[in-house]
């Protein structure tokens, strides 16, 4: 019985039934004193009013006795009548059994006994003793009546308890309140929601202990504010440039990965360089480059276009442009212009200080065949080209792309899902635990060949068609896991869609849990999470309070990927395979991901690394704080066979 509430409850039972034996046990006790004393008075009546009628002529007539006691015994509760003469012969008697039909309970009648005794008195001839009368009383009645006393009573006195039970219970309540206040601001603060009690309002019994807690809430919350600041720190020290605040090589390559994961791949990537930087370093000083990248940066990362934006080297900037070619064309050829204003301005002492190539996105390429792309664009500038940036076309033609694109909708419409699945185990050290769920990645099943994610998603992010992918997958994802019944977590992969396409909303809002199949996992990019914070938020409460669960993948890329861990409360996030990878090499990386890893750890979340395909990295992985892997080190991926999937 480890609920205060329930001693407190039995120990408030045990007094009020200690008190009502006792009560009851009292008042029998003192009933049956009463009734001995009645039964031993009404038998000396009795036999003193039988001598009184044997003497009543002057003489006595004891021949008289047998009519005389017969019918006093009849109308008497009486056991034994005994008339005797001067010798003690028995004259007349009448004797009733010890024990009549009717009575009282056996236990109660010996738990209770009555002992009045015979009375007796002398029949007296002058001075003289002629004989004497006895009168035993019967206990049958008065048990009987003892027994209607104990039942009354116990009546009354268990309805009494019952109602002080009641009001107990509820006093009880009432004083336990303030030990409420106290759970639910503890409840608040493992959300990391830190909410002081007001110790005013609080017995004084309490206020010693709300006070420690109070002070216990306020160095958590600086704890954790702290631990949020560092990692803060670290990140801005791993991938964010100190002059100009943009992100570094390693920042702007992870974050352009994740948006290629996540299935964005149009737009144009432009590297931009700056010549002249060494001689305007020797003329002006190192604050006058300073000040020309700075400003340089300010004006990149203003265009309204610009979906990313960093320097990956000092002296060369990476723009990513959301638009079509002739808008990054000119968006690029303005941006130029007012460049090279800006270094003439600060001497650098050339008409065309800046050069800028850009490329479009190769379908089957990935972040480092974009950035070489855009590098060999950037090598094709020419002075004689002036201010006029160069833009290379991608490799895949328009013509096969617009035809995979209407197979993959007549794909999706169709249900023509399989999953690829791909075991994550917890992680001990360099030891490899049980496994914690399985991840189900779709593929198109033509009936001939299956068509990966990375080869379709392009063609599947447009809002109307993402969202019935993510639908169907999480229809074919219920069968697959009750299919399978092992009782472990399923996670499904889906899109920023999810969070506010009305046909989802009614499925998640019927949805409920079946513990023979195991709890689903929907796990989301954290760009798409962060592009609606408030909708995902909303999704999360829904979902979770269905039986769901969330998960983050891609994470750790964003400045504000920490609100993400407060407000959502995921059952794990996975961090980028380019920060855990570079963490392993990097220190500041490494303190980055450390520190997100411990805050996730704090939350009840689960850190965890994918993509892990060599076993000597798994303590390396255990050290940085992450506690679950995904990758070919430790369970590899299974792909289904073509044509196995259903309508």
């Amino acid at each position: 019985m480890n609920s205060l509430r329930l001693r407190l409850l039995a120990a408030l039972l045990g007094v009020g039934v200690v008190a009502f034996a006792a009560a009851l046990a009292t008042a029998l006790w003192v009933s049956r004193d009463r009734v001995e004393a009645q039964m031993a008075s009404q038998a000396q009546s009795i036999a003193l009013s039988l001598t009184v009628a044997l003497t009543a002529g002057g003489e006595p007539a004891l021949q008289n006795a047998e009519s005389l006691v017969e019918p006093v015994f009849d109308q008497s509760y009486l056991r034994r009548i005994e008339v005797r003469d001067a010798k003690g012969a028995v004259i007349a008697a009448r004797q009733a059994p010890a024990r009549l039909a009717g009575g009282a309970p056996q236990w109660f009648s010996e738990l209770l006994p009555l002992a009045a005794g015979a009375q007796s008195a002398d029949i007296m001839h002058g001075w003289r003793i002629a004989g004497s009368v006895v009168v035993e009383p019967h206990p049958h009645w008065a048990q009987l009546q003892l027994w209607a006393v104990a039942e009354t009573l116990a009546l009354w006195m268990g309805g009494g308890l019952a109602v002080a039970s009641v009001l107990g219970l509820m006093a009880l309540r009432w004083g336990l309140r303030p030990l409420r206040r106290v759970q639910r601001s503890a409840v608040a603060a493992a959300s990391r929601k830190f909410v002081p009690i007001d110790e005013t309002r609080m017995p004084v019994e309490l206020q010693p202990l709300v006070g420690a807690f109070n002070r216990m809430l306020t160095a958590m919350a600086g704890a954790l504010e702290s631990e949020a600041g560092r990692a803060a720190q670290f990140r801005d020290q791993a991938l964010v440039d100190e002059l100009t605040g943009l992100p570094n090589r390693r920042g702007f390559r992870a974050a352009l990965e994740a948006r290629i994961e996540a299935g964005t791949r149009s737009g144009w990537l432009a590297l931009l360089r700056v010549e002249g930087l060494e001689d305007l370093n020797h003329l002006y000083g190192r604050e006058a480059v300073d000040d020309l990248l700075t400003e340089s940066a300010g004006f990149m990362a203003a265009i309204d276009a610009v979906e990313l934006c960093g320097r990956v080297e000092g002296a060369c900037f990476a723009l990513l442009f959301d638009a079509d070619e002739y808008t990054t064309h000119d968006a690029l050829k303005a941006l130029l212009a007012r460049l090279n204003s800006l270094a003439a301005a600060a001497g650098a002492g050339q008409a065309y200080a800046w050069r800028a190539g850009a490329a479009d996105f190769a379908g089957d390429g990935d972040a480092a065949h974009w950035l070489a792309a855009a590098d060999r664009a950037l090598h094709q500038w020419r002075i004689e080209s002036g201010a006029a940036p160069v833009l290379a076309h991608a490799r895949a033609g328009e013509a096969g792309g617009g035809s995979l694109r209407t197979q993959v909708r007549e794909l999706i419409g169709a249900g023509r899902i399989a999953f690829a699945e791909q075991t994550t185990r917890a992680l001990d050290g360099d030891h490899i635990g049980a496994p914690l769920h399985v991840e189900l990645r779709a593929a198109l099943d033509d009936g001939q060949r299956l068509i990966r994610a990375a080869e379709y998603i392009a063609y599947a992010s447009e809002t109307r068609v993402s969202a019935a992918l993510d639908g169907a997958c999480l229809m074919r994802a219920l069968e697959h896991a009750k299919a399978r019944r092992d009782g472990i977590a399923t996670v499904v992969n889906v899109g920023a869609a999810t969070l506010t396409d009305p046909d989802i909303q009614r499925w998640l809002r019927g949805y409920r849990h079946d513990p023979r199949v195991g709890t689903l996992v929907l796990e989301f990019p954290e760009s798409a999470l962060l592009g609606d914070p408030d909708a995902a938020e909303a999704f999360a409460h829904q979902a979770q309070a269905n039986g769901l669960a969330l998960g983050i993948k891609h994470f750790g890329l964003h400045a504000n990927a920490l609100t993400l861990l407060r407000r959502l409360r995921p059952a794990h996030v996975k961090f980028s395979v380019t920060l855990t990878r570079e963490a392993l090499l990097n220190p500041d990386s490494g303190a980055y991901v450390s520190s997100l890893a411990g805050i996730a750890s704090a939350l009840s979340i689960t850190p965890m690394a994918v993509a892990v395909e060599h076993a000597e990295t798994l303590t390396g992985l255990y050290a940085l704080g992450i506690r679950a892997v995904q990758g070919e080190a430790v369970s590899a991926e299974q792909v289904p066979a073509s044509g196995s999937s259903g309508r």
